[in-house]
């Protein structure tokens, strides 16, 4: 045999997987640290598919290109960014935001320390690759994951026997005790028992139902009511911009410590606020036939506050107004009128100044003359992607609050010089997410955690000049079943018939309803119990939220 046919004569190749142990090594790391949650059977199986030897130029750059679609789909899958069920679900509202947010959003969604670790790995690669045969580790590695679980011993119990057990309670009321049960740190429930719960926190929301008179006396002293529903902050917004302890604060009455607004969007949250009266119902079932004895705004113009409805924008975006009017019954008008310009919207809209938005409502009060009223106010100047005028950029979330609470700190001032007696309610729709986690990105509210949904709720009586200057903390887990209570109480007692109040503070928030921590978007679903919180996504199993 001559020389020449000896090196015509094929060797066995090493098919490893090249710049694809990247990629799986990244996700390892990831998936350790908690960014990532591995599905190891779909890891296995495309880690068999990239090492499939290839012959032919144009058949390995086709394997090429759907080797990159199924490692990108599975990465996304992987992730805790939204699936596509959740971006679906929100088309209208993404559609409608600018290119401009678009760009900036995506530009401030890369987390560049973890864009530097990447190209560490890829160095790292590339330096050891003529030395080591990586494949055989990251393969070894994949192995060590898929037997991990059935080599490890049994230690102490980390599942609980599920809450529908032969000699477990079986009313709904009872199931509802167990989410404050003592637990440990480490227990982890199983899925099946956080469904069966969350099921009987539902039918047992469904009955319940606010107490508000069912007339008003002659001789009841006439008040306003003015609700303040504020899209994007919650208490962690608060604490991240270093402003929670703003004067505006400490002007209230009353303060909700941990309100949930349970739910992150703006939709969903003004709907629970309209329909407040009631329990709370699940996401989908807020966009069901309408409930009478729920619309908060309804039931009290029936006692004869008269509705008023104000607006920093036109309601347009997502079909907001009609929304309310067709899924909540809110009959008031919306006058639109040319305001100060204050920020461009996310989606290219004019935003008023939010003070002069307040100030007319003095103007209305005093050309209606109403002796009563309801007036709902919704503002949507913290919602993320603002910018000023003529500006490119979107502005920070810390000076647009600050901005915001030094309008709300003096409309309280002017509202204590005027001569009517109000009744005034702070209730923001959810959070900003100015800070992130390990599963959700800062700005993402895909998933309604407490950071987003524990919201700063407030309650100030003006027109009474000797209440007690010590602020009430309302310290259970309440939400707008608690606040339609208190607004109930406030016209039952007839509260600002004495300038000390005609009954105690004390007496107003006494046993308001608690409502435990549901939080629910159309695509994810987040509730504590037993002292941990649990997350729900795309309908799945109920699993430990870790972030």
């Amino acid at each position: 045999m001559t020389v020449s046919q000896k090196s015509s004569v094929p060797t066995p190749a090493y098919f490893g997987l090249g710049i694809w142990n990247v990629y799986f090594i990244g996700k390892f790391a990831l998936a350790y640290t908690g960014y990532l949650r591995l599905d190891l059977l779909l890891n296995a199986a495309f880690f068999l598919f990239l090492l499939i030897p290839i012959r032919g130029k144009w058949l390995h750059r086709l394997h090429a290109l759907v080797a990159l679609v199924l490692g990108t789909a599975l990465l996304w899958s992987e992730s805790w960014l939204p699936g596509i069920d959740s971006i679906l679900a929100n088309k209208s509202g993404i559609t409608g935001f600018s290119v401009n947010y678009v760009v900036q959003l995506a530009w401030d969604f890369i987390n560049f320390r973890m864009v530097g670790w990447g190209f560490v790995i890829l160095l790292a690669y590339y330096l050891l690759r003529d030395f080591v045969r990586v494949t055989t580790i990251t393969a070894l590695y994949l192995v060590f994951l898929i037997v991990q679980p059935f080599l490890m011993a049994p230690t102490a119990p980390v599942r609980a026997v599920p809450a529908v057990a032969a000699d477990t309670p079986k009313t709904n009321e009872e199931i509802l005790n167990l989410a404050n049960a003592a637990t440990t740190t480490d227990a982890v429930v199983s899925a099946e028992e956080v469904e069966t719960w969350y099921k009987a926190f539902l039918d047992y929301e469904k009955d319940r139902v606010a107490q508000l008179p069912t007339g008003i006396s002659a001789k009841d002293t006439p008040f306003d009511i003015i609700i303040l529903n504020i899209c994007s902050l919650s208490n962690d917004d608060l604490e991240a911009s270093n402003l929670q302890n703003h004067r505006v604060f400490s002007r209230f009455n009353i303060r909700f410590d941990k309100f949930n607004s349970a739910t992150s969007y703006s939709g969903p949250a003004a709907l629970r606020l309209l329909t407040g009266a009631c329990g709370q119902p699940s996401h989908d079932a807020l966009y069901d036939a309408r409930r009478p004895d729920c619309e908060i705004m309804n039931r009290l113009d029936a006692l004869g506050f008269k509705q008023h409805l104000f607006l920093d924008h036109s309601g347009a975006y997502d079909n907001y107004l009609n929304t309310m009017r067709t899924q909540a019954g809110l009959t008031a008008t919306f006058e639109q009128r040319k305001f100060p310009l204050k920020y461009m919207s996310f989606n290219n809209e004019e935003i008023a100044d939010t003070l002069a938005v307040l100030r007319h409502w003095n103007r209305v009060m005093a050309r209606d003359k109403d002796r009563r009223s309801v007036s709902l106010f919704n503002f949507i100047a913290l919602h993320d992607g603002n910018r000023l005028p003529l500006h490119s950029r979107w502005e920070a979330f810390e000076p647009r609050a600050k901005t915001f609470l030094d309008s709300l700190n003096t409309f309280i001032n002017e509202l204590e010089r005027g001569k009517r007696k109000v009744m005034l309610v702070v209730v923001p729709e959810h959070g900003a997410a100015v800070r992130g986690d390990r599963i959700q990105t800062p700005r993402l509210r895909d998933i309604p955690t407490r950071r987003i949904t524990q919201v700063p709720v407030l309650v100030k009586f003006v027109g009474l000049k000797n209440l007690p200057k010590e602020q009430i903390h309302v310290t259970g887990n309440s939400s707008y079943l608690a606040l339609s209570t208190l607004i109930g109480r406030t016209i039952e007692t007839n509260f600002f018939s004495n300038s000390k109040g005609a009954v105690p503070l004390e007496n107003l928030v006494k046993d308001l309803p608690t409502t435990h921590m549901v939080s629910e978007n159309g695509q994810a679903a987040v509730l504590e119990y037993k002292g941990r919180d649990y997350m729900k996504l795309n309908r799945g199993k109920w699993e430990p939220y870790g972030g």
